[in-house]
């Protein structure tokens, strides 16, 4: 099974930036992977993703459609000072500094705007576009995290 997690990935990963089919909620999931995240995260999905980041930036700089949002998964400092990775919903990105609102979980079990951040460019690990209907753009690592999640429930 092991042999084809690099098959799969490389699919991923090299099919032409486009939005995804409608999918289960995206940033919740997101922000629960990355809660339970290995370290170091996986480098091929982020690799993809600062790949395609320049694109991604222009697209949010030129305007995005009504009902749009961008996200980053960044690695900010938390509370105690520790380095962590979020999903961060973004409220300016200008001249390589981002603010924007860290994702938390509610009571409702959902995924909602809380504390407020600023960082750099240099510690994004990804972007998410997420479209009103659902659909969504980049997630290279939450991608690759599901992936690895369904592969290894498989083989249970």
């Amino acid at each position: 099974m092991r042999a084809v997690l690099p098959f799969l990935l490389a699919v991923v990963l090299t099919s032409p930036l486009r939005a995804q089919e409608p999918a289960a909620p995206t940033i919740p999931l997101l922000v629960q992977q990355l809660a339970h995240a290995p370290e170091p995260l996986p480098a091929m999905p982020l690799k993809e993703a600062r790949r395609t980041l320049p694109q991604a930036r222009q697209r949010y700089q030129r305007g995005l459609p009504a009902g749009t949002n961008f996200f980053l998964t960044a690695r900010v400092l938390n509370e105690a000072a520790t380095p962590e990775p979020v999903v961060v919903l973004i409220d300016t990105w200008q001249a390589g500094h981002i603010t924007g609102r860290i994702m938390r979980f509610g009571a409702d079990g959902r995924a909602t705007p809380a504390g407020a951040t600023d960082f750099e460019e240099e510690a994004i690990l990804d972007w998410i576009l997420l479209r009103p209907n659902g659909a969504e753009e980049g997630n290279y690592l939450g991608k690759f995290l599901d992936l690895e999640e369904r592969l290894a429930a498989l083989q249970d």
